[in-house]
């Protein structure tokens, strides 16, 4: 028991150094990009979260602080995890508004938590928190422990809320993606889809040790499978967060001209798939005229072939405002731009796969992908078959 302690006690000291370490780095950036000071809010919860095995263990005069501290970083944390991800996925530059303020008004009250904790004398404090018999408490120190009851109920609601609100935010994103975009493997944020899971099943395990009895368990099923989950979650983020940029970001000036007011709704009304224009002045004949021009820039004269072609480049390269070409797209043509597109390169794909024997690779580069991937996703998705099979196919029907 001792030993297994030390070793989670030594785990949650590296990751409280590798914390530390990350929110170096991005403090700087920080400075200039307000996507990343969600994410520097979000780490700096998480290292005073971390730092109780530090200092139980080599500073216990402080552990009273710490307890005061965790309260509001607890707290703190999912909603700025949940800041971040917004901000990774807004079409516009993200940065702190009245609106984000609202997420902190748990972490906020919960400072009267705090206060009150620090008004209390030592032999209270030890009352609360370790003494093993019952004990008779006073009435401010009652107070508290109301107190922390609440808001350990409140917080395993608030983190799930939080949980699910951020994966809703990155499905909306990936379809998002797909108006805007002709390749998407790079911007889909796999990573925190994972991150996300991990998180989930953390709280389900932290859920069952609080709702079912496991002290007749080994000490590895109560804490040890949250350190694990807790400890994947942790490097995920610290590994992708350090390299990831907002998925938007390549065509912010775009967007910021769409909407100088920075309404995220109103930005992507022009480019998602789902949009309806009953209000358009956009009309048949026009738009029969728009669908010939962008089959003429894509097909005949090969746009398709830029790997990172993009809505608005199309848009400016036929003369036409992006919302035009987004709604003729949808409501003419009844295709994303990401389908649009990826049919086009697939035809091309399907003319070089019959003709020669390239390597795929070969044929997927050729016309227009980055990855072997992304040419395999989308040609099965337009065919049914992989490139394998539709030569084979191919071949015996002749």
């Amino acid at each position: 028991m001792v030993l297994f302690e030390a070793e989670l006690a030594f785990v949650y000291t590296f990751l409280l150094g590798a914390v530390g370490l990350a929110l170096t780095v991005l403090t700087g950036r920080a400075r200039r990009w307000h996507c990343y000071r969600a994410l520097v809010l979000f780490l700096f919860s998480l290292f005073v979260i971390l730092s109780g095995p530090f200092v139980f263990t080599h500073y216990p005069s402080a552990q009273y602080i710490y307890i005061a501290a965790i309260v509001p970083a607890w707290l703190l944390l999912f909603p700025c995890f949940y800041l971040y991800t917004q901000a990774l996925t807004s079409p516009v530059p993200w940065q702190f508004n009245r609106a984000s303020m609202w997420h902190f008004i748990p972490a906020s009250v919960s400072c009267v938590l705090s206060a009150s904790l620090m008004q209390l004398p030592e032999s209270e404090l030890f009352a609360i928190f370790f003494a093993e018999d019952n004990v008779e408490l006073t009435a401010d120190a009652r107070f508290t422990v109301w107190l922390i009851i609440i808001l350990m109920l409140f917080w395993p609601v608030q983190s799930l809320f939080y949980v699910l609100k951020a994966w809703r935010k990155v499905m909306n994103y990936r379809r998002k993606l797909q108006a805007v975009f002709s390749n998407t493997q790079e911007r889909e944020l796999n990573w925190l889809v994972v991150v996300l899971i991990l998180m989930l099943f953390t709280w389900c395990w932290l859920a069952l040790t609080l709702f079912q009895d496991l002290s007749a368990q080994p000490t590895l099923l109560r804490e040890g499978g949250v350190a694990v989950l807790s400890t994947i979650s942790i490097w995920f983020v610290l590994f992708w967060s350090l390299r990831q940029k907002p998925g938007f970001g390549k065509i912010y000036g775009f967007t910021e001209q769409l909407d100088m007011t920075g309404d995220e709704r109103r930005v992507m009304a022009t480019a998602r798939v789902d949009v309806k224009y009953q209000h358009s002045a956009l009309g048949d004949e026009q738009s029969k005229r728009i669908a010939q021009k962008i089959h003429r820039a894509v097909v005949t004269e090969q746009l398709y072939l830029e790997p990172d072609l993009t809505l608005y480049r199309l848009a400016e390269s036929i003369g036409v405002s992006a919302n035009y070409v987004s709604q003729t797209l949808n409501q003419t043509l009844g295709q994303s731009f990401f389908d649009y597109i990826n049919k086009a390169r697939i035809d091309a794909a399907i003319k070089l796969l019959l003709a020669d024997d390239k390597t795929v690779l070969d044929i997927a580069m050729a016309v227009g992908f980055n990855a072997r991937s992304s040419f395999y996703k989308a040609f099965k998705a337009h065919t049914g078959m992989t490139p394998g099979e539709y030569k084979k196919t191919a071949r015996a029907s002749r």
